[in-house]
């Protein structure tokens, strides 16, 4: 049985992209089968590895493929990707489908990978809902800037609104909280971090991703951090951290 994750925010510039990857990578690393699929309009992991494919999450959606046809980007990872613009009719699909909630659900059940990690869109609509119905926790991704907890606060409302609307048919539960990118030299990044801290104590990871060159760089080679310079910067050893206490509290709940 898979463990399904999304990492999702409704503010864009959060690292979101940089975040999903880089946790799938890892745990590709450690031997275990990971699928990464990208479910946003904006197509940014299709664009960083630069592959893409007939079969999309938009036409699976659409019904335009009879069966899965993964990506492979390296051992133990796979990959589907959006379809990019085509999202927008599979977006249309979804709202007026009488599975309008759960069709993530239905298509994914003959998935057997051991993870399933979701980059979802910085937006609130069907898909979104399909995949909350369909995983089993979220990872909110925040920079430390106003914008960043104020779309913190804004995702965390919509999960607690829509889990309480399904009346319990809604089973994810926010993992946690990471920060994907701080600069520990100005006195707002500490103000964030306090504020969410405060705010979401028992769900901030404590390892904090510093803003980091090498994390800037590597999707221009269209590589993961732990790839780029053969994982030999800090951005590699942060991500490395964030990503063993992920993985750390996921083992606290559940057995892989």
């Amino acid at each position: 049985m898979s463990i399904k994750i999304a990492v999702m925010t409704m503010k864009g510039g959060q690292a979101k992209t940089t975040l999903a990857i880089n946790l799938a990578s890892r745990i590709s690393k450690a031997r275990r089968e990971v699928l990464l699929i990208d479910s946003d309009i904006q197509a940014n992991i299709t664009t960083t590895f630069k592959r893409n494919h007939h079969c999309n999450l938009a036409n699976v959606i659409l019904g335009k493929v009879n069966r899965f046809e993964f990506i492979n980007l390296q051992k133990y990872l796979s990959f589907l990707p959006s379809g990019g613009e085509s999202m927008v009719d599979a977006l249309s699909y979804l709202s007026h489908t009488q599975f309008k909630n759960t069709l993530f659900k239905n298509l994914f059940s003959s998935i057997n990978h051991k993870i399933v990690i979701i980059d979802t869109a910085p937006s609130w609509n069907e898909v979104s809902q399909n995949i909350l119905m369909y995983v089993d926790y979220v990872i909110v991704p925040v920079v430390t800037d106003y914008l960043g907890f104020s779309g913190c606060d804004q995702i965390m409302s919509y999960i607690s609104e829509f889990k309480e609307n399904m009346l319990g048919e809604c089973k994810a539960e926010v993992l946690g909280i990471a920060i994907t990118r701080s600069n520990k030299r100005t006195r707002l990044s500490y103000t964030i971090k306090e504020g969410l801290i405060k705010r979401w104590s028992d769900l901030v990871f404590d390892r904090v991703i510093e803003e980091s060159v090498s994390i800037q760089e590597a999707p221009a080679f269209q590589k993961n951090i732990f790839d780029y310079k053969k994982g030999h910067t800090k951005g590699a050893r942060m991500y490395d951290m964030l990503c063993r206490e992920i993985m750390r509290r996921i083992l606290k709940k559940t057995k892989i």
